[in-house]
């Protein structure tokens, strides 16, 4: 059976060389819940605690390739929400502590990458395998895809059905109505978004939009592949094979399965960083 995420990407900085490693931050993930946070989450109520902990993880080294840490963040949320009052029409508004749990992956190198959920706040995890390491993170930033990543995406993907580009300082080639008409538009907005049910690469309008435009998202087909997004914004979505495999087994295999769908954009990541 086929799974899916759509995975989004950040790195950890510290004011000296040593980052923590990922075999430190495994033998430390303990399935406790601790406090994460005090916050009002109500107006006019008292601060509550929020709770966050780390579960079922895996170390992956030794494989000649980057170490991982890979394991299950749960946090409480920060939200509220309005609910009806028991025998009551009045809607009053309460704490929304439904958590997150979105699957994680912290590299050696000190790039991570977690499942994107709503409700899930960026510094979140960064923070937590701070804590759990015993590290001072000078910052988390997150990680936008370089646009050499993204025309790699536009050439190397077979079916493209799915480009939003943002506007361009030069002017598109007027060739046809097409040209034309994207000319005029871009006068006008900021981006835009082209949808098809067979595929736009090819189509003289974008194999130009892709060489002048800024590609802001795309959707793409290799061969009998999955069908895939990417947005420059820094979210990548990824599927693949749950691994059959003893029960006991399973969250490494599938930890290994889902590196396997990463690393391509990871290698990107770190080439356009130089690490």
């Amino acid at each position: 059976m086929a799974e899916t995420a759509r995975f989004r990407f950040g790195r950890i900085e510290v004011d000296n060389a040593n980052l923590p490693s990922p075999e430190v931050l495994h033998n430390n993930i303990d399935n406790q819940f601790r406090e994460r946070s005090t916050k009002v989450v109500v107006e006019g109520e008292d601060p509550i605690s929020l709770d966050e902990k780390g579960m079922n993880s895996y170390l992956s080294n030794g494989r000649g390739e980057r170490d991982f840490c890979y394991f299950t963040y749960v946090s409480e949320k920060e939200r509220s929400r309005v609910e009806r009052q028991e025998d009551s029409d009045e809607l009053v508004p309460t704490s929304d502590r439904s958590p997150v749990r979105p699957r994680v992956f912290y590299f050696d190198n000190g790039l991570y990458a977690y499942e994107s959920q709503q409700g899930l706040a960026k510094a979140w995890i960064p923070q937590y395998i701070g804590k759990r390491t015993g590290t001072e993170i000078k910052s988390q930033p997150e990680i936008a895809f370089s646009q050499r990543t993204m025309f790699e995406f536009y050439e190397k993907w077979d079916d493209i059905t799915l480009f939003r580009f943002g506007a361009s300082d030069e002017e598109l080639e007027e060739g046809d109505e097409f040209g034309k008409a994207l000319n005029e538009l871009a006068e006008t907005v900021s981006s835009q978004e082209f949808r098809g049910s067979k595929n736009l690469k090819g189509l003289g309008m974008f194999d130009e939009a892709a060489n002048k435009t800024e590609i802001l998202a795309l959707r793409g087909k290799k061969g009998d592949d999955f069908t895939t997004n990417i947005l420059q914004s820094g979210t990548k979505e990824i599927k693949w094979d749950k691994p059959d495999v003893p029960n006991n087994e399973l969250n490494g295999a599938q930890a290994e399965a889902m590196y396997q769908r990463l690393s391509p954009i990871l290698r990107k990541i770190e080439r356009d960083l130089n690490l």
